[in-house]
């Protein structure tokens, strides 16, 4: 490119950014040049929400106190009374009256052309302004929309926990976007840093917003270009302008009298008003509490005339509840704060601290809270889940531990394979018949008398007679006789040994007695299930242990025929069975002959029990 095209092009786009603006749509014929920081009205529309007031608002909340949801503050958002479309994007605006033609000198440019141009995360996008047009005498700024909510309401609402996450997170992303303002950008200052102003977006991220405007419109007020609408209310409330610094309200207001209105601003201004949304955060009150006060003291003379300032009092001030903090929190020293907060307020601008001071008391506050909400939430969700994981790691072995118990009891009840099913939701198995089946009943002799010399803590079962059955509910061939006679006789070899500790020269005496026959069993009950056993052949065992001498083992003459040659046994006499209908003695004059089993010699193989069954 030659000189002469480089000064055409500087040419160009000085007349682009410093004249063009302020002509007349005319004189640049039908298409005229684009300003990136000037708004044409052709690109700009208000959009007026006629039911967005103060009723509404109340009526959304109601309808969060009904649901009741812990995540109401996640589904919050702004209403708006009116927004604006620019290019097809939503934007944010404030608007006046203007009353003559504005003409905006070259630092007043570049601010725009700076405003902008500017990117930062905690920072809202800036659209840019309208004004100087013949049929629309106003002058208005834009920025991009914000949907949440303000920290203004977050802090004055007592139903949002003001935890150490939220504060930091908060804290950190002012602290950032002026931190870019004074010392990264061309602007140097804020100049309208309110706790209104800190606007808090769909991801949890802070903005500063109406930043580097202030003393532009000032200065327009004060030249009489720009007026507030005649109908409308102040764009400031009351309590928000006391907010600002006294000595830049003293340069439009001396007497304290006048309505709010933007003030001028600069970076020490900034400073003592980021002392008033630290004090906001701390307390969840208005420094000068003037919204909840009925007394109509005009509190910005006293702010102007007798530097009063905001008091820490110990009920003013909302720390997080015990239940409300996590394990790695601390309660927030106040103090700390409080000088900061106090040194903020200094009349004397140059005592007032940097930002980086306030950085390094959040760091000492805040000592396991870094990064920005977003990012500590993260963390918070993890360390959450870990937690979680151990949690349930522990309760799958107390679960598992349960679980082993309830079938140990189970099996206790029932027979395993049974219990596993009931364990796993499966139906129970109906009852049903067995062809042969053994079944014994052993006694401990005595049992009155043994119970009389012992002192037992607690009896919870009562019973000197235990019953035992092979061959129900699994069937196992024809081995049930060998396995129960087999059993029978460990356990009378057993009793001789068993001695009594607290009754030592006392012998424990059993009867034994069982029979094999057919068999019904079942579970029976709901609450309680039990395993049960039906049929005469547990009326027969019953009857063969109950009519046996002490320390003898008792079967009937079908059981010895059973176990053949391999069982040594000698007839112990008859035993009158009971008629299976009537339960009376047996009339029929055939009671059943008995046998005492002494010794068995070899368990019988599976072959030789089936064709003894088929012999019987």
């Amino acid at each position: 490119m030659s000189p002469l095209e480089a000064l055409l092009d500087l040419l160009m786009w000085v007349f682009e950014q410093y004249i063009q603006p302020f002509l007349p749509c005319g004189l640049c014929g039908p298409k005229p040049y684009e300003v990136p920081w000037k708004v044409d009205k052709l690109h700009l529309k208000i959009i007026v929400n006629k039911n967005a007031d103060s009723k509404m608002q109340r009526e959304l909340e109601n309808k969060n106190d009904e649901k009741a949801e812990p995540d109401a503050f996640t589904q919050r958002r702004r209403i708006f009374g009116s927004y604006a479309i620019v290019n097809e994007k939503r934007a944010e605006f404030i608007q006046f009256t203007q009353v003559d033609r504005m003409n905006l000198e070259s630092a007043e440019i570049d601010l725009l052309i700076s405003l902008r141009t500017m990117n930062n995360a905690n920072l809202t996008t800036f659209f840019g302004v309208q004004f100087n047009d013949e049929s629309l005498h106003t002058f208005t700024i834009l920025h991009v929309l914000v949907e949440r909510c303000t920290l203004e309401e977050f802090c004055l609402d007592e139903q949002f926990v003001m935890n150490q996450t939220y504060m930091s997170g908060f804290m950190r992303d002012i602290l950032e976007g002026l931190d870019f303002l004074h010392n990264k950008s061309k602007i140097k200052y804020h100049g309208h840093l309110l706790a209104a102003t800190c606007l808090i977006d769909i991801n949890w991220v802070l903005k500063l917003s109406l930043f580097g405007i202030s003393n532009l419109i000032s200065k327009h007020f004060t030249l009489g270009t720009i007026k507030n609408y005649d109908s409308a209310p102040p764009m400031l409330a009351y309590h928000q302008y006391i907010c600002l610094p006294p000595e830049h309200i003293s340069k439009y207001d001396t007497t304290g009298k006048l309505p709010p209105r933007m003030v001028p601003g600069d970076d020490k201004g900034d400073m003592y008003c980021l002392g008033m949304i630290i004090y906001m955060m701390l307390t969840r009150i208005d420094p000068f509490e003037v919204m909840n006060s009925h007394e109509r003291t005009n509190h910005l003379v006293e702010i102007l005339n007798n530097n009063k300032r905001p008091k820490f009092r110990d009920e003013a001030v909302i720390l997080p509840k015990k239940d409300q903090m996590e394990d790695d929190e601390l309660i927030i020293n106040r103090d700390m704060f409080h000088d900061r907060c106090t040194e903020c307020w200094d009349r004397d601008r140059e005592k007032r601290p940097k930002i980086i001071d306030i950085a390094e008391t959040l760091r000492d506050a805040f000592p396991f809270s870094q990064g920005t909400l977003v990012d500590q939430l993260v963390r918070r969700t993890e360390k959450y889940a870990e937690k979680l994981e151990v949690t349930v790691e522990q309760r799958t072995f107390e679960l598992s531990a349960a679980r082993q118990m309830t079938m140990k009891l189970l099996n206790e009840m029932l027979p395993r394979d049974i219990s596993e099913m009931m364990s796993k939701g499966l139906p129970r198995p109906p009852p049903r018949a067995y062809d042969s089946a053994t079944v014994m009943f052993v006694q401990i002799c005595e049992f009155p008398k043994i119970m009389k010399l012992s002192s037992p803590h607690q009896v919870e079962t009562t019973g000197e007679t235990y019953m035992l059955a092979s061959g129900v509910p699994e069937e196992n061939e024809g081995r049930h006789v060998v396995e129960v006679a087999e059993l029978s006789l460990k356990i009378r070899e057993v009793s001789y040994r068993f001695e009594l500790e607290h009754i030592p020269n006392r012998k424990i005496n059993i009867r034994i007695g069982f029979h094999a026959g057919p068999i019904a069993a079942g579970v029976i009950g709901i609450r309680a299930p039990r395993y049960c056993l039906f049929g005469d052949t547990v009326n027969f065992a019953s009857r063969m242990q109950s009519n046996c001498p002490p320390n003898q083992i008792q079967t009937s003459e079908v059981n010895c025929f059973w176990l053949n040659e391999h069982v040594h046994h000698d007839p112990l006499g008859v035993v009158d069975l009971p008629d299976p209908v009537t339960s009376e003695p047996s009339t029929s004059g055939l009671p059943i002959p008995s046998f005492q089993l002494e010794q068995l010699d070899v368990k019988p193989k599976k072959k030789v029990l089936r064709s003894q069954r088929k012999q019987k």
